[in-house]
């Protein structure tokens, strides 16, 4: 700490055997000076004089004392008083704790006892929140940190700023973790610009020593790092003279240089934080949080080749790191907020509500979700949930990695995305402590699923993978499963699981056999643990199964398919009443005059014209977009969940609880998702997306556009719809059927669903449109050109790279400049 008179307190406390050593620099020669140590209840516990040289006083000693963890924060008084030769007296106080921080190749260490970091990033106005509740600031960071803990954080990554005292005294007083960025003071963080080229601008050794010398005693101050995302750190001279400072000055705390973006063989750096990547860690991305290659990009300090061109084929090297590796800005996936609550409680607390909140509540009226909001924000809430579930779990049974900054636990109030677990007073926002806490805790279990659709009597072997970061775990526990759905298929139990190791490893194996279901069902697999100390824990997954598909898939229509991917397993009937079509052509518009019923299966490469940028346009094409299975990341992407018409789909031959939960999967990733906002009619909609409610962060910036944009926000999406079109009846779907080819069982089921639906008497559109006006939309559509999402979104479509370069900025600009 340093007082007013810019004396400086220094108190080093690792454990309770060795003790406390206090030391008092000030600015004039000490006479003498005596100090005691109180307890929490004020109660003296030491005491003595301090030997004094000069201008420094120093006492150390060891008493009956606790260690300072996160399940038991024990603080105690230091407090000196201290005689000047100049006849000044200067009474200094300052709370400390007993307690040490270390790493070796794999863990880091509190208290000598393997630490997971579940950290939260606040800080850059991005990821900050206002005092909205007037609250004292002792109080403004003690509700966001007790609301943390409850949701299993243990540490608070602090983005581009070092917060005020206010907030490590909270932290040290009710247990939770501090990691800083030391950034130059006169630099303000600039998140496009530092996105695009990153920023060296380092802080100075002053301002270093300053903040080395206030927050020393803070047993909460974890971490000291000097930026985000700098560029080749481990070639920046300044970075390890920064480095070796801290550690000559600091000894006792852990150092970085940057979340995210340095060398893999750094050698100044205790520990490491790396981005793994903006994919969805499911389908073919499922083990993202295991694999190096994803970090390739980073490059190296001494230039070893990361990846080496060998003619037509490639090495990439695999990287072994000899510290450990925290998952950068992991999960940031958003929802839309309640616009109209959050008006009101702006008003409340008498604060001025920030300017999108009105323009969103705009919107959602212009675009006609006024009436059914509380539903569509409850899906994107459950989507947002699901993801946050999946990328979790997906960390937590990764054996690399050390922990995770999730991005974030509040939501901000600078901007209109939400991607926090509670909103922007601290509150609670519909997501219970106890869900999230099945996948956020220190003990977390989770069964490894590859996938979740699976056909009936269908064997699955699912590894079962437990993560324990318990201080002093139970030894052994019983291991309980079922699964159930309209009843229990099946359950079983296994006595004396070894659970005494710490840290992320095998429990055991499920080897499930799927039961022989005669409709399709959603099941539950859920796993208990009943510990031998009689704590216990739970976790439970969503399974859609099938019944089991013939190899030969029957299909009561006529075929008229350009593409083959229906023709290897498909058996189509010539004299059916349906026909299947992938062809937007004149011949379709003939066959709806002739009163016809038709599938239309709509696939198109217009639709992925970012890869086929030299395609011309085609003669009729719906407004659309090329979609993924997976959240919206801050401003990335189309998808934040979407709906069904259940009781139809459910009757035909699917299943679904009403929601584009994972069943949808394989249907909705690589598919071609219809924009419905300027279509010339209403109509019924069978399975619906959701849009994100947010822009594009560069438009404004960049390219001088508004902020929120109505022909690319809150769009009115469709992924199947039905329409009378002339005399004939019109289904449309843009699902990505190519799955039926594998028979891949949500395909192949949802594509027997439509067919047969259309062919019941429930297949009865309520809206038309004429031949002659349908056709004329779909021309005038095509004829206005490509149609391009903005550069985030490009991006989160392409799903090719772990993280945006330089490269992939240029060429999205110029994409979207173009004529």
């Amino acid at each position: 700490m340093v007082t007013d008179k810019q004396t400086i307190l220094k108190i080093i406390a690792p454990s309770t055997e060795e003790g406390f050593n206090a030391v008092i620099e000030a600015k004039c020669q000490i006479k003498s000076a005596g100090f005691l140590i109180k307890d929490k209840n004020g109660k003296t516990v030491y005491c003595g004089d301090m030997t004094v040289d000069g201008f420094k006083a120093e006492a150390s000693g060891v008493f009956e004392s606790e260690m300072w963890s996160l399940s038991s924060p024990v603080l105690y008084t230091f407090c000196a008083n201290v005689e000047y030769k100049n006849g000044d007296v200067e009474n200094i106080c300052d709370r400390f704790g007993f307690r040490n921080f270390s790493c070796d190749e794999k863990h880091i260490y509190l208290n000598g006892y393997p630490f997971y970091m579940r950290a939260y990033i606040r800080g850059a106005a991005a990821h900050e929140h206002q005092n909205n509740c007037g609250l004292s600031e002792y109080e403004f960071y003690k509700k966001n940190i007790l609301m943390a803990k409850s949701y299993g954080f243990n540490t608070i990554r602090f983005h581009s700023v070092t917060p005020p005292r206010e907030c490590f005294e909270m932290a040290d007083e009710y247990g939770i973790l501090i990691h800083i960025e030391n950034r130059a003071k006169h630099i303000e963080y600039d998140n496009l610009s530092e996105m695009l080229h990153g920023k060296n601008e380092l802080a100075s050794n002053d301002e270093l020593e300053e903040t080395i010398n206030n927050l020393y005693n803070h047993p909460s101050f974890m971490v000291y790092c000097i930026g985000n995302e700098i560029r080749k750190p481990g070639k920046t001279p300044r970075v390890r003279e920064i480095s070796e400072f801290i550690k000559q000055k600091d000894p006792t705390r852990l150092f970085i240089d940057t979340c995210a973006h340095g060398e893999y063989d750094r050698d100044y750096v205790d520990f490491d934080v790396q981005h793994m990547g903006y994919f969805f860690p499911y389908g073919k991305n499922l083990n993202m949080f295991s694999d190096t290659s994803n970090l390739l990009c980073f490059g190296t300090v001494h230039d070893r080749d990361m990846v080496k061109e060998c003619g037509k084929s490639k090495i990439k090297r695999a990287i072994a790191f000899k510290r450990p590796l925290i998952a950068h800005e992991a999960c940031h996936y958003t929802s839309w907020r309640d616009y109209y609550a959050l008006k009101e409680k702006f008003e409340k607390y008498g604060v001025e509500a920030p300017w999108w909140v009105d323009e969103e509540i705009k919107m959602v009226e212009a675009k006609g979700y006024k009436d059914n909001f509380a539903d569509i924000l409850q899906i994107t809430k459950d989507n947002q949930f699901r993801c946050w579930k999946t990328a979790l779990e997906g960390i937590r049974s990764s054996k690399l990695l050390s922990g995770f900054h999730m991005l974030q636990f509040a939501d901000t109030d600078k901007y209109e995305n939400s991607n926090g677990v509670v909103d922007c007073f601290d509150d609670y926002q519909g997501i219970s402590p106890e869900a999230f806490k099945a996948f956020n805790d220190d003990t977390v279990v989770v069964a490894r699923l590859n996938g979740q659709i699976y056909s009936a009597k269908q064997l699955v072997q699912i590894p079962v993978i437990f993560s324990q970061f318990k201080i002093s775990p139970p030894k052994s526990a019983t291991f309980n499963f079922s699964l159930s759905g309209s009843k229990v298929y099946t359950e079983g139990s296994l006595t004396e699981v070894d659970t005494f190791q710490l840290g992320i490893y095998d429990l055991c194996t499920l080897d499930l056999v799927m039961p022989d279901l005669k409709t399709p069902e959603k099941l539950i697999l859920k796993i208990d643990m009943e510990f031998c100390d009689g704590s216990s824990i739970s976790n439970s997954w969503e399974l859609w199964v099938f019944p089991e598909e013939k190899e030969v898939i029957t299909i009561n229509a006529k075929n008229d398919m350009q593409a083959d991917y229906l023709n290897y397993k498909c058996k189509f009937n010539d004299n059916a009443d349906i026909t299947i079509t992938d062809k937007l052509d004149d011949k379709l518009f003939e066959k709806l005059e002739n009163g016809e019923s038709v599938l239309l299966i709509y696939r198109t490469d217009w639709t992925r014209h970012l890869l086929h940028k030299g395609m011309k346009a085609p003669k009729y094409s719906f407004r659309h977009t090329w979609e993924r299975f997976k959240g919206v990341i801050w401003d990335r992407g189309t998808f934040n969940g979407g709906y069904d018409q259940k009781d139809i789909l459910n009757k035909y031959g699917f299943v679904t609880d009403g929601q584009t939960n994972f069943q949808y999967y394989k249907l909705i990733d690589d598919s071609d998702k219809i924009n419905l906002d300027d279509f010339p009619v209403k109509v019924t909609s069978l399975v619906s997306g959701i849009d994100k409610p947010a822009r594009d962060r560069f438009d404004p910036k960049f390219f001088k556009l508004r902020e929120l944009m109505y022909d690319r926000t809150m769009r009115n999406f469709t992924y199947a719809f039905e329409l009378k079109v002339g005399k004939g009846k019109l289904f449309v779907s843009g699902f990505n059927f190519t799955g039926v080819n594998s028979n891949e069982p949500s395909s192949v089921a949802m594509l027997k669903t439509i067919v047969n639906y259309m062919h019941s008497d429930d297949f009865n559109p309520e809206n038309e449109i004429s031949v002659n006006d349908f056709k004329n939309y779909l021309k005038k559509t095509a004829e206005s050109g490509p149609q391009k999402e903005r550069m985030m979104t490009q991006y989160w479509q392409l799903d090719a790279e772990p993280v945006e370069s330089a490269e992939y900025w240029q060429e999205s600009e110029a994409y979207l400049k173009e004529d």
